[in-house]
């Protein structure tokens, strides 16, 4: 009665459609798995709401099982050669490593530092065009060209913080394709 109850089909079928990264045999052994754990869990009295809901959303189990999949493959598994695995595991640590590091590091710093100097600037111009500069601030530059300049450092460094931020989401999209949520506990 259980494989026949419309939520299973459903999560069962939804699960094989999110799992199509991986070969046929592989999905196949999958939904085959969770199936399992779900006649088990029923048979032991637990409700299938309760079931489908400790197993998660099916994005996140298939990217739990995608990701178990390609660092410990599975003796029966097609022949995937061994260099492409490994590809794909260098490459998302490369993902969130270095190159990410450098490039927050670096907008980050443009960002926060070009918009702090712009508004100092800006403010800097205003006061030494209403002759209220203090005595120990220099000011080297015309009252209008400081405020234009700041008014144009703030920009970009509004823009690189803009782009810090864009990056980063990029990142966590990404990852969160291949990386399954901490909350996918298979109970």
């Amino acid at each position: 009665m259980t494989m026949d109850h419309p939520l299973v089909n459903r999560y069962l079928s939804d699960l094989n459609g999110a799992l199509t990264q991986l070969a046929p045999t592989e999905r196949a052994e999958v939904v085959t798995e969770i199936r399992q754990h779900i006649e088990d869990a029923t048979a032991a009295g637990r409700p299938i709401d309760e079931i489908l809901q400790a197993l998660g959303s099916v994005d996140a189990l298939a990217r739990a099982y995608q990701l178990e999949l390609l660092v410990t493959p599975r003796a029966n598994a097609p022949a995937q050669p061994r260099s492409d695995r490994w590809l794909k595991i260098l490459g998302l640590l490369a993902l969130g490593s270095l190159p990410t590091f450098i490039i927050v590091i670096v907008l980050g710093t443009i960002g926060l530092s070009f918009t702090l100097t712009g508004i100092a600037l800006v403010a800097a111009g205003i006061a030494d065009s209403a002759g209220a500069l203090p005595i120990w601030v220099r000011n080297d530059l015309e009252p209008w060209l400081a405020i234009v300049a700041g008014v144009a450092l703030t920009i970009l460094g509004l823009l690189s913080s803009w782009g810090t931020i864009a990056y980063l989401r990029f990142v966590v999209r990404l990852v969160r394709r291949v990386v399954p949520a901490r909350s996918t506990v298979i109970a």
